[in-house]
């Protein structure tokens, strides 16, 4: 267990005219992990609000893109998400498989993705239970 004096003094964040007051497990494992990396507190905070910031962004920006979609694309996209080959969904939807093709590729493009695989690695957080058979 961590000394209290190490355990108050990890309460706060110092940010330009603030504090952002953490509670005692979040202080915790903030103190565990700047020990295991062995780095500063504040090191180890600024890189983890830096990745936490980096990821809502993204995640912001393709939920931004996904809106952008057609309803096909977003059918189609979440189906492939799903694992589902282009044949399956164009025997599911009912149209061909070089259909299928090309709404993926718009997808992917809209995206700025190469292949279906980035495109379920981008995605892969997301529910797309709803838009199965």
């Amino acid at each position: 267990m961590f000394p209290t004096r190490v355990v108050d003094s990890l309460k706060y964040l110092i940010f330009p005219a603030q504090f952002v007051k953490l509670d005692q497990p979040l202080s915790l494992a903030l103190a565990r992990l700047a020990e295991e990396e062995k780095q500063s507190l504040n090191e180890v905070g600024k890189k983890m609000l830096s990745f936490a910031l980096q990821h809502r962004q993204e995640a912001a920006k393709n939920l931004k893109t996904w809106q952008s979609l057609t309803p096909r694309e977003k059918e189609i996209t979440a189906l492939a998400c799903l694992s589902y080959t282009n044949k399956e969904i164009a025997d599911q939807l009912i149209i061909s498989p070089a259909t299928v093709k090309t709404h993926l590729r718009n997808a992917k493009r809209k995206f700025g993705l190469r292949s279906k695989l980035e495109l379920r690695k981008i995605l892969a957080d997301w529910d797309f239970s709803q838009w199965a058979a």
